[in-house]
């Protein structure tokens, strides 16, 4: 299980009542990003609100 203060969450709305967010690991000055890293990652389903789009979010970390 992941921890979720390690990763930063943002919500949006893709259209009017359909929301996601995107899940992007937190990372510390001065490390550098090797090639192939995935950056951040988009919940896979829409959803009515932004609060819900942040809980699966944070579903999906506890994932990790």
């Amino acid at each position: 299980m992941a921890d979720i203060s390690k990763f930063s969450i943002v919500t949006y709305e893709r259209k009017p009542g359909q929301w996601r967010a995107a899940i992007t690991p937190i990372q510390r000055s001065g490390s550098s990003t090797q090639r192939g890293t995935v950056h951040s990652v988009v919940t896979p389903d829409d959803y009515a609100s932004e609060s819900e789009a942040q809980l699966a979010a944070e579903r999906l970390i506890r994932k990790l």
